[in-house]
């Protein structure tokens, strides 16, 4: 299938990170943990513990202080194919200051504001590497926020402007979702969860590992599978879509961001552009590291 203009402008949308909604909404958190599947990206998780796990066991919470602060590191390279075309992007780094800005008896709320981001490498075109820098210069200075519970489910959060959509989202794939029940050592668990992806709403279910707990800070093990749903993304219509998500986080209780983490994340998603259906393919990989 020959690529349409429609289509081109989709991937290079992606390839400038700024497709997708910019904002979760408002919607006020529960103190009740759910007892079906969640509808919407602020809904609480439906956690199962699968394995509680050996040794000492405690129940997993946030624990953050009101203005701390970790200044983060997030560099992501991605791989799309579309109608067998393919394209590299090259890595592009975004710095942020994350502080929290108030703590609540059930929630979280913090802030990120961006630094000068970075592309490397020469895999674009130089037409397509000027808007790309073009758009991630936008993002030097602004600010996001986002609000979690203590189990690491999303309240809230809203992009400052729209190149922060994916970097802003995939922070928040990197916080983990906690389990009420004491865990230990070894211990299993599944989320339910809805996430927004480039503005898709997307049920994913995700198992974490525990793999280790000396006192507050954690190493945990994370596969997770995503669905898309039908719907209308910036006026392209996503028809189907699956993705599969592989990570290591690392971290402590005492911050929302864990301090290292690395993830693979896969999706092949159906658009249908201009009346004909296209598939979008793409393998995206990002490491972060955050300090004190």
């Amino acid at each position: 299938m020959p690529r349409t203009p429609a289509l081109t402008a989709l991937v290079v949308a992606a390839v400038l990170v700024v497709a997708g909604c910019s904002d979760d909404g408002d919607a006020g958190s529960s103190t009740t943990p759910p007892a079906v599947a969640p509808t919407a990206p602020t809904d609480r998780a439906l956690v199962e513990v699968l394995d509680a796990g050996s040794g000492d066991r405690r129940a997993l919470a946030l624990d953050v202080d009101a203005d701390t602060s970790q200044e983060v590191s997030l560099v992501l390279e991605q791989e799309l194919v579309a109608d067998e075309a393919v394209t590299r992007v090259p890595a592009i780094s975004f710095a942020m200051t994350s502080v929290v800005t108030a703590v609540g008896d059930d929630e979280v709320a913090t802030e990120q504001t961006f630094g000068e981001p970075g592309l490397a490498g020469d895999r674009l075109s130089e037409s397509d590497a000027a808007a790309v820098r073009a758009q991630l210069g936008t993002l030097t200075g602004t600010t996001s926020q986002l609000v979690v519970r203590r189990d690491g489910t999303t309240v809230r959060a809203a992009d400052g402007v729209p190149a922060a959509a994916q970097p802003d989202s995939l922070l928040r794939l990197l916080v983990p979702v906690l389990p009420t029940g004491e865990v230990g050592v070894g211990s299993t668990w599944t989320a339910t969860t809805v996430v927004l992806v480039d503005g898709a709403l997307v049920d994913q279910v995700a198992t974490y590992t525990l793999s280790s707990l000396e006192g507050d800070d954690y190493v945990v093990e994370v596969t997770a599978e995503q669905q898309y749903r039908p719907g209308d993304v910036g006026g392209t219509e996503v028809r189907s879509g699956r993705g599969t998500v592989t990570a290591t986080l690392t971290g402590s209780l005492r911050s929302v961001v864990p301090t290292e983490a690395s993830a693979t994340v896969s999706s092949q998603v159906v658009y249908v552009v201009a009346g004909a259906a296209s598939e979008l393919r793409s393998t995206l990989a990002l490491d972060l590291s955050a300090g004190g």
